[in-house]
């Protein structure tokens, strides 16, 4: 069965991959969208984010994390800008368009970026530097229904997304992604696997006030065959969201959440995790590559201080007789 014989909406209305035209009277509310495609072939990862800024709702934040492979470094972007609503969701260089709603979109850039080395980015906050000029442009295919974080069954202790100070609206999907990058003129034929969000709703100066942690894994296996999951829990170590699903034949069914990866260490690659849902066998990952953002004001790219970490990776996991690729985020304020 193809994604074009599967509805992959999950029942989701088509506007809801559109942007909002007009500011809800919601202080802080923003709308976020992000990608994060990585090709184990090429060891290229790519966390391509944009979102409005919080009680300035026409200007669009637009952010590019790229890991190339260890020797080469980590290439970043951050900028702001009044996108007119027509180019919308887009920003000085980055750039989403869905041409066919939780079907097809593509991501452009064209822009500069700082060159860093993990060793920087992992020790402390990136600086300015040297700089190069990238180009993407990538066709994006769903290949999962979306998950809705509110279809999934509720749990005891949270009250799931009408309790987060990041968004009162989320969804997710598992993608493959193709094209084209460019590094200072020289081609990258991409290929790999991602996973995207799309959230609305409040994310203003207090988001961090009660955030104690998450997990996010995800990802599709050779066979078609995928799964996702995620926690969120408040600074008393509390639950506030949960929720699983996998993938078999084109259909998505919500499962337990048995056990999340441990919170992550401050290396590369090579740490090892491993997850477990629905009562099965744990599959067993491990790390590939990775990047580091700070939970503090403005999320500056780097390491503030180790307890204040945002990493994202990139992982291969065996899941049964598979080996598959996934992305996983992790934080953990709280320390537990």
């Amino acid at each position: 069965m193809t994604s074009t014989q599967i509805d992959l909406s999950s029942g989701l209305p088509a506007s809801r991959e559109e942007t909002v035209r007009t500011c809800p009277d919601v202080p802080g509310w923003t709308e976020n969208l992000l990608f994060t495609p990585y090709d184990p072939v090429n060891d290229v990862g790519m966390w391509l984010h944009l979102g409005t800024v919080a009680d300035m709702w026409e200007m669009w934040e637009d952010r590019v994390l790229i890991a190339l492979p260890e020797d080469q470094g980590v290439l970043s972007m951050w900028a702001y800008h009044r996108t007119a609503p027509e180019h919308q969701p887009a920003g000085s260089n980055l750039a989403f368009r869905c041409e066919r709603p939780f079907t097809k979109w593509r991501i452009t850039f064209d822009g500069f970026c700082v060159k860093s080395s993990y060793e920087a980015m992992r020790s402390g906050l990136v600086t300015d530097g040297p700089k190069a000029h990238v180009r993407l442009d990538l066709d994006v295919a769903g290949l999962t229904p979306v998950w809705d974080a509110e279809s999934g069954p509720a749990i005891a202790s949270g009250a799931g997304m009408a309790e987060q100070s990041w968004a009162r609206e989320h969804y997710e999907q598992l993608t493959r992604v193709t094209g084209e990058m460019r590094i200072d003129g020289e081609p990258i034929r991409f290929d790999g696997g991602g996973w995207r969000d799309h959230s609305r709703g409040p994310r203003g100066a207090d988001t961090l006030t009660d955030w104690g942690g998450h997990v996010i894994v995800g990802g599709v296996m050779p066979s078609g065959r995928a799964f996702g999951l995620c926690r969120y829990w408040a600074r008393d170590g509390r639950v506030t969201l949960e929720g699983s699903y996998v993938v078999e034949d084109g259909a998505l069914r919500h499962v337990q959440v048995d056990e999340i990866p441990s919170p992550a260490e401050l290396s590369r690659d090579g740490e090892r995790f491993t997850v477990a849902f629905d009562g099965g066998a744990p599959l067993t990952g491990k790390v590939c590559s990775s990047l580091w953002l700070s939970m503090a004001d403005g999320l500056p790219y780097g390491v503030l201080e180790p307890a204040r970490a945002y990493t994202v990776s990139w992982a291969e996991v065996t899941w049964g007789d598979e080996t598959g690729h996934v992305y996983i985020e992790r934080s953990n304020l709280s320390g537990r």
